[in-house]
């Protein structure tokens, strides 16, 4: 039964956590493990990172009496610990940009019961003063659906805490926790760790306006056909060209930005000039493949090398190494 007593209701919160720990454990394994397949569904989701714990007593009893306790007793409402405490088990998204916040916390509420949010970014938006870390927090229990599932059905009276954060927002909250948690912040540190947050959130919503541009540049160059003749060679150009050549070869999209990067550090060749060069020299290299009869095997990358510099071996004398372009110059003047 509930009492105003805190020693009673301490130790009664102390024995529950203790006898209940191997099914805590257990229950945050299941509901991390939950999370992870519902995530599963979606790509990009699913490089988020899932992180869990089973919250420590003290810290447990510390948060409720630091937030709870003294409002509790003046009311004279009488209370047990276990009801105030929504995060014994927690759990922590990482996700990749600002707007899978939102994402994740709909498949969440979706497949799982929403006892109670907190949207930490609505809340700092609303007060200027105010500087934190962003981010959704979830109170949940398993749905009516799961609760009842041989695997599920121990765990139906257990919540827990889902926060969502981005790689930036997580980043910022353990910097910032770290500067000011029990301190108190003078204004004129205050101002500074204001503008700070200010740029940790311009640097989440840079990353992904990044990220939705390249994906924009990305779509107009597959589907566009080449009109300006002295438009500079790009990865997706490339990408475009070469897997006319190599259709079944995965073009790992980091070797081809190193690639592209080393080409116009010799050359500043136009799309129109690249494709020719290919089209014009490639042939010859697949000749010179077969000649060296497996005792060097060239990759789709050594060959596109070969072949830029087949085409212009003043502007890509530096595309191969010297070994290989002795070897190419000498068979080439035997042809």
């Amino acid at each position: 039964m509930p009492s105003l007593d805190f020693e009673t209701e301490k130790q009664r919160f102390i024995n529950y956590t203790s006898d209940n720990l191997e099914l805590l454990r257990n229950a945050e394994s299941s509901f991390s493990t939950l999370i992870r397949s519902l995530l599963a569904t979606s790509s990009e989701l699913s490089a988020s990172t899932v992180t869990s714990r089973v919250k420590g007593i003290e810290e447990c009893i510390n948060k409720f009496s630091r937030k709870y306790q003294s409002k509790l007793e003046e009311e004279k409402k009488e209370y047990e610990i276990n009801d105030y405490i929504t995060d014994l088990i927690g759990i922590r998204i990482i996700c990749l940009y600002e707007k899978n916040i939102q994402e994740i916390g709909k498949i969440l509420m979706d497949n799982l019961c929403l006892i109670d949010s907190t949207d930490k970014s609505k809340l700092l938006e609303q007060t200027e003063s105010s500087f934190g870390y962003k981010g959704l927090h979830l109170d949940l229990k398993l749905d009516s659906t799961r609760e009842i599932m041989p695997e599920y059905s121990i765990y139906k009276d257990i919540s827990f805490e889902v926060q969502i954060r981005t790689i930036i927002q997580d980043a910022w909250s353990v910097l910032d926790h770290k500067i000011k948690y029990k301190k108190s912040i003078p204004h004129v540190l205050k101002r500074r760790i204001n503008s700070l947050a200010a740029l940790f959130e311009t640097a989440d919503r840079e990353f992904f306006s990044i990220r939705e541009e390249t994906e924009k540049l990305e779509k107009i160059t597959k589907e566009e056909i080449i009109t300006n003749k002295n438009e500079v060679l790009n990865v997706f150009h490339f990408e475009k060209i070469v897997e006319l050549y190599f259709p079944e070869f995965h073009f790992s999209s980091r070797k081809v930005d190193a690639l592209v990067d080393e080409i116009l550090n010799q050359e500043k060749i136009t799309v129109v000039n690249f494709k020719k060069m290919i089209k014009e020299n490639i042939t010859t290299v697949t000749n010179y493949e077969k000649f060296l009869k497996g005792q060097h095997v060239l990759t789709p990358y050594t060959i596109i090398r070969h072949t830029l510099y087949c085409g212009n071996k003043k502007a890509f004398s530096r595309i191969l190494y010297e070994y290989q372009r002795k070897a190419f110059d000498t068979w080439l003047e035997q042809q």
